[in-house]
């Protein structure tokens, strides 16, 4: 069952959040670079009041008048002053905008902060500022405001740049990135239909399933636990029908093209074949067929007549009827493809036959086309015993397989549930069987 915790979400989605978390701290970081370095220098001043004794009142009289004179030093007409000081094109507006001026919290102090891409030029600005502020006050507020400013420390030239801040950038990114990645995790969580494994199908469906295919590999494990799916579907399948009567006639589909329906039919003969029961397979998807490929590869032309020969031509049934070379397995090909094969497969004659070729057989297997690809494999669907659904858990998702059952059920064909395909879980499911066979 697929791990539905937070943990597990971003686990199986770790991906997506480092990819997300690695593009914002890459991003920050460049943007760090690329911008351009800005110093600061800070001159601070020191409200004075004008009594001889520093009496507590008149402190806080100097510690109010220095919140005034906060918003009083900004003005356009000081920094239209130091503008005319400093010379080299300087403005009023350009040295407003690099100049902030601050009350310091619970004291007499005003600091006084100059910006420029230059350490020497915003050391000047703000020194400049100070000594003008100074002369300011001396000359307009001194003797109403109770109190006179002078100057208690000198900007200093700096050493490094306040602005940009490569780790506080970073770090600000990183937290968002996460954020941001985290997010997108849980959204294609909720998003994402796609059907993982054989708990998330049972969770989802109602339908039996028949049985987990593991991938075809090249080593003798592999193939052993192939083969032992097939051999379990076998089993299932005794169990299977609907109404208790053997299953004769049944039909193989799938979602979409691609998901092992025709490996599915000539692996299911073969593993029929082995205990003895008369198969035969016929090669129901005109548009793509492929079956003949897999049970007889050594047959490189298609066989010729085929199942479209005896609907149209009205040739002998025996005719249609190749050997595979494998003993008990027979082989129905297709035949020249009809203008129309989903018109063609409507035709009266398509129930008859079906059932003549289930008489000459212990069973018989349809490799059916994909439903997407019309309505060929409806058609087959309603004339069979049973119908199973082949789905690839690599490929599939909830919506296109609810949609095949939904389809069958509007023609109310007799489903008998999935088989898995590709299931990543699937060989260790065998893993005990194989192992107390090599015991042995």
């Amino acid at each position: 069952m697929r791990d539905r915790s937070t943990l597990g979400i971003l686990w199986r989605r770790r991906v997506v959040v480092a990819a997300i978390f690695l593009i914002f701290v890459v991003f920050a970081g460049v943007l760090s670079k690329t911008l351009p370095k800005v110093y600061s220098a800070s001159s601070t001043l020191i409200v004075v009041p004008n009594e001889n004794a520093a009496t507590f009142d008149a402190v806080q009289a100097a510690q109010v008048t220095a919140r005034t004179y906060s918003d009083v030093v900004a003005a356009p007409a000081i920094a239209a002053q130091v503008a005319r000081q400093l010379g080299g094109g300087a403005s009023a507006t350009s040295v407003g905008n690099a100049v902030s001026v601050n009350a310091v919290l619970e004291t007499q102090l005003l600091r006084i902060s100059a910006e420029d891409r230059s350490p020497a030029k915003a050391q000047r600005i703000a020194n400049t500022y100070a000594a003008t502020v100074i002369a300011y006050v001396h000359q307009y507020l001194g003797s109403t405001a109770g109190a006179t400013v002078a100057l208690a420390a000198s900007a200093t030239r700096p050493t490094s740049p306040a602005r940009p801040k490569p780790t506080l950038y970073v770090l600000i990114a990183a937290i968002l990135g996460l954020s941001v990645g985290v997010g997108a995790a849980f959204l294609l969580e909720r998003l994402d239909t796609r059907l993982r494994s054989a708990e998330e199908v049972g969770e989802r469906f109602s339908e039996t399933i028949l049985a987990r295919m593991p991938r075809r590999g090249r080593t003798a494990e592999s193939l052993n636990a192939f083969n032992e799916a097939f051999g379990l579907l076998r089993t299932n399948l005794r169990f299977a029908s609907p109404n208790g009567k053997p299953l004769k006639l049944i039909a193989v589909t799938s979602a979409r093209d691609g998901e092992g329906k025709t490996t599915c039919v000539a692996q299911m003969g073969a593993s029929m074949a082995e205990v003895g029961s008369h198969v035969l397979m016929v090669e129901a998807d005109f548009r793509r067929p492929m079956l003949q490929r897999q049970v007889m590869p050594g047959e490189s032309a298609p066989l010729r007549p085929g199942l479209s020969s005896y609907l149209a031509d009205g040739c002998a049934l025996e005719d249609v009827v190749h050997s595979t070379g494998t003993e008990n397995v027979e082989l129905v090909p297709t035949g020249p493809l009809p203008p129309n094969p989903s018109a063609f497969l409507e035709s009266p004659r398509i129930g008859p036959t079906l059932r003549e070729l289930a008489e000459r057989a212990d069973l018989v297997l349809l490799d059916c086309p994909p439903l997407s690809a019309g309505a060929d494999a409806l058609t087959l669907a309603g004339q069979v015993d049973g119908v199973i659904v082949v789905v690839d858990l690599d490929r599939s998702n909830e919506r296109a397989v609810r949609n095949v059952l939904n389809q069958l059920e509007g023609v109310h064909a007799p489903v008998l549930g999935f088989v898995l395909n590709r299931d990543r879980t699937a060989e260790f499911a065998y893993d005990y069987h194989y192992a107390g066979h090599s015991a042995r």
